[in-house]
């Protein structure tokens, strides 16, 4: 394997060996030690010939997958993208100023055009975008639009758009956002548009997002290295630097070989290598810069809206607890006037009761009137008896 690799990578040399071709170059040494300690790394294994070189970085893409020396290599790798043979014309320019910022997270962006008249839009990015649905959205359109000018001026009243081509929106991602990590060992998401009643439309837009470092986990995961398709031979390409990774890839796919070799070219011109390295790396720099200001950006929002559910919340609790305090105190007057309606009843009960105590003797009284008066006509009585006796 030493021995192939070499014939890949060229002959190694030591880390003292390039770093003194470094210190001793007045043109790369400089920019070298503007790198970052962990770029400054990967330079020196480069050069050493122990690590090769990954194609997210634009310029060293846009050397290798050049659409007018080689668009032959374009051609393969978006036909195995897309799922059918497709050929590259040529490379558009960007007529249009693209709907982008300053320092956005796109590391690359190329526009061909297929000898079918369709329109491909191939994008690298080393950090996801936010909302990558919309903005996929807003690139399509923006090809779709290019297309219709273009047309229109061409064919003139003739134009029909049926004359429209199909637009292809290919992202491939370095290090992907939440929505793909949430799908392990799903790495292609091919979408277009359909209706949920079956009629068919011709829509015009199609995407296919790539996260490679969701493919590279679940490959990574795999108990052997092997490459399946010409799709995985391409995205090793693109995405992975290492030895193992691509003896593998010449070894199922021998034509990467030449490309493999036309980048560690760069390993005796050192002065462009730096170069190029060093713009990929600043313009990544400024990358990452805009991402994190996006992430507190979008989390600033996020604690937006939850202190704002909190107030809504805290409002409403309030709101509940005011009723609440209403409801006790109208509770509690309710059960003022019982006590009072109870106190006044057990006084009315009360008098009753005494009336009641009262009548009772008086009726006694009348009781014993009554006997009193009985026993005396009793008595009376038993006299007349004793007289007529």
């Amino acid at each position: 394997m030493k021995k192939s690799i070499t014939n890949v990578l060229g002959n190694s040399k030591t880390r003292e060996e390039v770093l003194q071709e470094i210190k001793s170059n007045r043109s790369v040494y400089p920019v070298f030690l503007d790198l970052r300690k962990e770029y400054q790394e990967q330079f020196i294994e480069f050069c050493m010939g122990v690590r090769g070189i990954k194609m997210t970085y634009d310029t060293f893409f846009k050397r290798i997958f050049n659409a007018e020396a080689h668009p032959e290599r374009l051609s393969e790798m978006l036909s195995a993208i897309i799922g059918r043979p497709l050929t590259v014309k040529r490379a558009l320019p960007k007529e249009h100023s693209r709907i982008t910022e300053a320092g956005s997270l796109l590391e690359l962006d190329i526009i061909v055009e297929f000898d079918t008249g369709e329109i491909g839009d191939v994008e690298i990015q080393k950090l996801g975008y936010l909302f990558p649905g919309q903005r996929a959205s807003c690139y399509a359109s923006d090809m779709v639009m290019r297309q219709y000018e273009r047309e229109k001026s061409i064919r003139g009243e003739d134009f029909t758009y049926k004359d429209l081509k199909r637009v292809y929106t290919i992202i491939l991602i370095e290090n992907s956002s939440k929505e793909f990590r949430k799908l392990p060992g799903q790495y292609v998401h091919r979408g277009k548009m359909h209706f949920d009643t079956g009629i068919e439309m011709d829509f015009l837009q199609e995407f296919y997002f790539i996260p490679l470092d969701v493919f590279f986990e679940m490959k990574h995961n795999e108990n052997e290295l092997s490459i399946k398709n010409d799709l995985e031979a391409w995205l090793y390409f693109i995405g992975s630097d290492r030895p193992e990774e691509i003896m593998k890839v010449i070894e199922a796919r021998p034509r990467f070989a030449e490309m493999y070799r036309e980048v560690c070219e760069f390993r005796y011109h050192p002065e462009e290598a730096i170069r190029m390295f060093s713009d990929a790396l600043r313009k990544l720099d400024e990358n990452t810069v805009k991402y994190m200001i996006e992430e507190q950006k979008k989390e600033l929002e996020e604690w937006k809206r939850e202190v704002e559910v909190q107030k809504r919340e805290a409002e409403a609790q309030k709101k509940e607890a005011e009723a609440q305090k209403k409801e006790a105190e109208a509770q509690k007057k309710e059960a003022e006037a019982q006590k009072k309606e109870a106190e006044a009843q057990k006084r009315v009960n009360q008098k009753q009761s005494e009336e009641l105590e009262e009548q009772k003797k008086a009726n006694q009284k009348q009781g014993e009137e009554l006997e009193r008066q009985r026993k005396e006509i009793e008595e009376l009585r038993r006299l007349l008896a004793e007289k007529k006796e």
